[in-house]
């Protein structure tokens, strides 16, 4: 199989097309652009979750969740927290200042809005 015929296999497609919708970047966005920065979609993908989770957490009516969610953050020191991890993690990350705030603070992100721009410049380079 030459590399010619290797990236047109229905699997390079999908991966393909996957990668680009986890981008969120258009489908004529160049083959090797994406393919480029594959773990930083994973990292993209990762923070996305990370996000959605925390704000379920926030919107949830139960009463116990918000007690764990606050004493995590009261305990967002140690490194068995997870916010702690979320917080080690997001360090290194251009514009992270804005989510440690809303982590901080107990409140929701809006990833498309505060963050998400900025995150696909950061992959992209674009």
């Amino acid at each position: 199989m030459t590399h010619d015929s290797s990236v047109t296999t229905r699997a390079h497609v999908l991966h393909l097309g996957f990668l680009k919708k986890l981008l969120g970047v258009k489908k004529g966005t160049d083959t090797h652009c994406v393919l480029q920065n594959r773990s930083d979609a994973r990292f993209f993908y990762w923070f996305g979750c990370i996000i959605r989770f925390w704000n379920s957490l926030l919107s949830s009516n139960n009463p116990l969740l918000e007690i764990v969610v606050r004493a995590d953050l009261l305990l967002a020191n140690r490194s068995e927290t997870w916010t702690y991890q979320v917080i080690y993690t997001l360090q290194d990350f251009p514009a992270s200042q804005q989510l440690l705030v809303a982590i901080q603070c107990c409140e929701s992100i809006n990833l498309k809005l505060q963050f998400g721009l900025t995150l696909r410049v950061h992959i992209i380079g674009g």
